[in-house]
């Protein structure tokens, strides 16, 4: 085989295998931040209306940060949260209801306000802690939770 042979199959190979490893982590940071289960218990079939924000960070728990990958929707029937596409494998859709956010507090950081949720998981009884970041969304989510 020749060299121009040789890099005709490892140049789609690469691209082949870049693109699987990408779909694994992507879909595993779903199932381990906890999307993945917030988005069975509050599944988001279509964005509803409302004020949105594109190119958003957040954070679920310990182990799913989602900088600046997110798509946000302030709704009357609650907070919409879909990844932008090339990070939507293993993260349908979320419709988060108001009345599932049993706490939130302001957690500001050095530069940047941020919002702290604890979202009621019906079926263990527990809490999924998401964090918010930017100063615009933070004080919409506030102001649809009542608290300003």
């Amino acid at each position: 085989m020749t060299d121009s042979a040789h890099l005709i199959l490892i140049v789609p190979g690469f691209f082949i295998c870049f693109g699987l490893l990408w779909s694994v982590i992507v879909f595993l940071i779903g199932r381990l931040g906890g999307w993945s289960r917030l988005s069975r218990l509050y599944p988001g079939n279509q964005p509803p209306p409302g004020q949105s924000w594109r190119w958003v960070s957040a954070s679920f728990g310990l182990f799913a940060s989602y900088r600046k990958c997110l798509d946000i929707t302030l709704s009357n029937a609650g907070l919409y949260l879909r990844p932008v596409i090339i990070f939507r494998i293993g993260h349908s859709p979320i419709l988060i209801p108001w009345h599932a956010i049993v706490r939130a507090r302001r957690s500001d950081l050095l530069i940047t306000k941020a919002i702290r949720l604890e979202v009621k998981d019906p079926e263990t009884g527990g809490v999924r802690k998401l964090r918010f970041y930017g100063s615009n969304l933070t004080s919409a989510i506030e102001s649809g939770l009542g608290m300003t």
